[in-house]
């Protein structure tokens, strides 16, 4: 049986929280959004009887589309939206044939596997974070910097957008001569999970540990917190992974990503 987000009610929303509390670091994004991002979401779910055994995700934000689609999902392959560019994680490796197949005819595709990481409070080796910065929206050098390393990243975000992230999410730079040359952040916060990422570091300032520290800085965060930290790393940036290793990050699963432009 197929039910959209308009049809949410008590036994679907039960469903979701057993579906969450049985895996929270796949479902972590599914719940979020569900009670924070109701406005940038749509969701349409696969049941047999109040069980879900599948659904198709898709968020809106700010600076992306992405697409998570999970379980025994087959019958909503062909809902998935092909008006922008977007990242779409295949829970299900047996989805993939049909879901590249699906997007080969509506825009151009590829797929790159991608490890989960986690770390926890008897993993975790912390690393100066005393050198990292918590940046914050209403220092209009934060703001400014900011954006300059975005845009060197080649986000496509103006000053309001950097501002709205500095805002929702928790961002730890590293300032070198001046300049903030690495930052971390988590997208956001759960009791259970903080997911980690936008890690970049200034080209010319790589190779010096500042992605390890700025990482290490909302790592110990979020395991102060209680929660544990996720992450998602493309399996063949293997200078990444080191980092995030050292760190104390071990690898849960592994997931192909497509990356969709229509």
């Amino acid at each position: 049986m197929l039910r959209s987000l308009f049809e949410l009610d008590l036994r679907l929303w039960k469903g979701i929280i057993r579906l969450y509390m049985s895996d929270p670091f796949t479902h972590i994004y599914l719940l979020y959004d569900l009670i924070y991002e109701l406005d940038r979401i749509e969701v349409l779910f696969e049941l047999t009887g109040s069980n879900i055994i599948g659904y198709l995700f898709v968020w809106r934000g700010p600076r992306a589309v992405c697409i998570h689609i999970w379980g025994k999902a087959e019958s909503l392959v062909s809902n998935l939206p092909c008006d922008d560019e977007a990242i779409v994680v295949i829970h299900n490796r047996e989805l993939l044939e049909r879901v590249t197949s699906f997007l080969k005819s509506k825009g151009k595709l590829s797929v790159k596997e991608h490890l989960d990481m986690v770390a926890d409070e008897e993993s975790f080796k912390p690393y100066s974070v005393e050198m990292a910065v918590r940046l914050n929206a209403r220092d209009s050098y934060h703001v400014e910097e900011f954006l300059r390393l975005a845009k060197m990243a080649r986000w496509k975000i103006d000053e309001e957008v950097a501002k709205e992230l500095l805002v929702k999410r928790r961002y730890y730079g590293l300032f070198k001569d001046e300049r903030l040359v690495s930052i971390a952040c988590a997208f956001f916060r759960m009791p259970e999970v903080w997911p980690i990422g936008n890690v970049y570091t200034y080209p010319d300032y790589r190779g010096r540990g500042y992605a390890k520290t700025v990482t290490s800085a909302i790592t110990r965060d979020a395991l102060q917190s209680g929660a544990k930290a996720l992450l998602h790393v493309a399996e063949d940036n293997i200078s990444a992974i080191h980092v995030y290793k050292a760190l104390g990050y071990r690898t849960i699963s592994k997931k192909p990503w497509i990356f969709f432009s229509p």
